[in-house]
């Protein structure tokens, strides 16, 4: 009987391939689908056949460290792999008739259009995309002072076939049924999460030469850890499944019960020593603490990286990923209640950016004077619940920090695309001034920026000014902005800023 329970949940395992380039996974067993929307898809070829894919979901709770503001709240989505244009088709679970629906970011989707109450969106390629129904977020101002209903928003992860994917049965896989305790070490090179759903409990030990994989069908509760360093290199954590931190405790909770760092252990992924290691194509959900950490200093010709990955977070400290210096980001979708990314590390290119409540796109503190090119990437909310404080926004340097820091470093293609954003969009403080909270960067001048084809849709909506605001010790000098636009027109004048008597040499070119 337990060799049959076995070969059913590895027969499971086989994603359902409709045609050569789509593949779509089943349903996860004992898991609820989204109550919200439901999802199908197709090729574009003629005559081609809709299928149903699993539409995930996460949602913020009604619990400590959850923000107040999105109580209720839920994001639906949906994870599949495509070589190839497809159309996918989204309804109302309820049956109510969608009115309008907007792709973001908007230059991913060849077609948008609404029939018949349902949503139809055609993707030509491997993209990350948010659907705006009903103008949820388009068409209202979501940050400061909303009191409306909770929102229920949804995203489409068009994935590329994903490389190397092991199989049941094969040498050096180990497969963990879902209830069985996993294993932390022994004869195998890649633990297989089966179909269903996994609770690892916080600080999971993953260690050095070993893949942990879970699949489009399985969903694994708990997070990843390594704290040695010799131990954290050539780790790939992938799938196109979902690890959650919804079962583990937030460090607020957690207060009377752990002294130090009470977030040890509460990070989905944090791995310290980092040295080619890799996360790709995971779906990270309600993070007790920042996403991912892969911890190391700069390696010379040993990267690691981190690709097609979605981070959903609802809680304080809810961070996106910190690639220290020593990390590549490409192709992600981040949608945080705390810090989205920090700007530093090998670089960051194509990511979809989205904050709440509490968050920062770019944080800038931890700068340096070495190269580093942050490009192609598409902020496309950026709401806060806050006001006169120094968090949020696209670009923030606030008052963190020290050491001279900017030379060599780019943005460049960056389209903030939000109709509604609730504070500024440049947040550059060596002092963070009133009104605005307390902060002082430690002594060194921020120098040789290039802020390079930045497109801004529209000003903060309660009217924040842009800010730069230097320090004696501290000065803001010779920053470069090319070709920057705010709601289509050119930006050419430093009056463009805020600025105090530290801040000189500021170049506007077209």
């Amino acid at each position: 009987m337990k060799r049959l329970i076995t070969a059913v949940l590895i027969a499971l395992h086989i994603t359902v391939a409709f045609a050569a380039d789509l593949r779509i996974y089943p349903p996860v067993p004992g898991l609820e689908a989204s109550a919200h929307y439901q999802v199908r898809i197709r090729t574009t070829a003629d005559g081609a056949e809709w299928y149903s894919a699993f539409a995930w979901h996460t949602e913020c709770k009604k619990e400590e460290a959850y923000f107040d503001t999105l109580k209720g709240w839920t994001h639906t989505y949906v994870n599949f792999e495509t070589s190839g244009p497809v159309e996918i088709e989204i309804s109302r679970v309820n049956g109510q008739p969608i009115r309008s629906a907007a792709v973001h970011p908007k230059r991913h989707a060849s077609n948008c259009s609404v029939k018949d109450g349902k949503a139809f969106v055609r993707l030509d390629k491997p993209c990350l995309v948010a659907v705006d129904i009903d103008g949820q977020m388009d068409g209202q101002d979501t940050g400061k002072g909303y009191n409306g209903p909770p929102l229920h928003t949804i995203s489409l992860f068009a994935n590329p076939p994903l490389a190397g994917k092991p199989s049941p049965g094969s040498p050096g896989v180990r497969t963990v049924k879902p209830g069985e305790k996993p294993p932390t070490d022994g004869d195998w090179n890649t633990l297989y999460f089966l179909p269903g759903v996994h609770d690892i409990g916080a600080g999971f030990p993953v260690n050095a030469h070993r893949q942990y994989y879970i699949p489009g069908d399985a969903i694994v509760y708990g997070s990843f850890f390594n704290n040695e360093w010799p131990n954290g290199q050539d780790i790939r954590i992938f799938g196109h499944g979902t690890l959650s931190g919804a079962r583990i405790k937030h460090a607020n909770a957690l207060k009377k019960l752990f002294s130090g760092n009470k977030n040890a252990s509460r990070k989905p992924i944090e791995i310290f020593g980092a040295k080619d290691t890799r996360v790709e194509g995971l779906t990270i959900a309600d993070s007790a603490s920042h996403s991912v950490m892969l911890i190391n200093d700069y390696s010379e010709g040993h990267p690691n990286k981190v690709q097609w990955t979605k981070i959903f977070t609802w809680r304080t400290n809810g961070d996106g990923i910190n690639p220290f210096g020593n990390t590549l980001i490409e192709d992600c979708f981040i949608r945080t209640q705390d810090d989205s990314l920090y700007a530093k590390g090998l670089g960051i290119r194509r990511v979809v950016l989205w904050n709440d409540a509490n968050g920062s796109s770019f944080v800038l503190s931890g700068l340096s004077n070495r190269k580093l090119i942050v490009e192609d990437c598409d902020v496309i909310y950026s709401r806060a619940k806050w006001h006169h404080w120094s968090g949020g926004r696209v670009f923030n340097m606030r008052g963190e920090g020290e050491n001279p820091a900017g030379a060599g470093v780019i943005f460049r293609n960056i389209r903030i695309s939000d109709p509604r954003p609730t504070l500024q969009q440049f947040f550059i403080c060596m002092t963070v001034p009133e009104p605005y909270g307390e902060g002082k960067r430690g002594p060194g001048d921020l120098s040789g920026i290039l802020f390079q084809n930045i497109s801004i849709a529209a000003p903060s909506v309660i009217n924040e000014p842009q800010l730069l605001w230097g320090q004696k010790d501290a000065r803001i000098r010779n920053l470069i902005f090319e070709n920057m636009t705010l709601g289509g027109k050119p930006v050419t004048s430093p009056d463009f800023f805020k600025a105090n008597e530290f801040v000189e040499s500021l170049n506007f070119q077209k």
